[in-house]
């Protein structure tokens, strides 16, 4: 439920930004529209960037569900292991859902973890 209450949440910063760049582009003739593709890859991945890396250490999303991401020591994730984290989540996703992976693999083992966080040795918990 997180991560989709995360996924709306890009999709109406994406709505947004895709308004003003049509809105702008119609002023610049087009000249700012051809760029608009590469737009969303950037707003999704400094969304998670900057709300994991944040000083919870959180999305939205995990926050109104309150769920937290640790360590296999119970700590917070340093920088470098979120960047990491959302490389291997972005880069493991897109395959994952064409080849139904990403679905599957954390309903199939016990621990409902997912690829990266195997790699990671992470997990999530719920906070009070």
């Amino acid at each position: 439920m997180a991560s989709i209450c995360d996924f709306l949440i890009c999709l109406f910063l994406i709505l947004i930004t895709w308004l003003t760049i049509t809105i702008v582009d119609f002023f610049t003739f087009g000249i700012v529209g051809k760029g608009a593709p590469f737009i969303v890859p950037i707003i999704l991945i400094s969304y998670y960037l900057f709300s994991l890396g944040s000083q919870k250490g959180i999305t939205l999303g995990m926050s109104l569900f309150k769920v937290n991401l640790l360590d296999s020591k119970n700590q917070k994730l340093n920088i470098k292991q979120l960047l990491i984290y959302n490389l291997l989540f972005f880069l493991v996703m897109p395959i994952g859902i064409i080849l139904l992976i990403s679905i599957i693999f954390p309903l199939a083992n016990k621990k409902r973890r997912c690829l990266q966080d195997y790699v990671l040795n992470t997990k999530f918990i719920l906070i009070d």
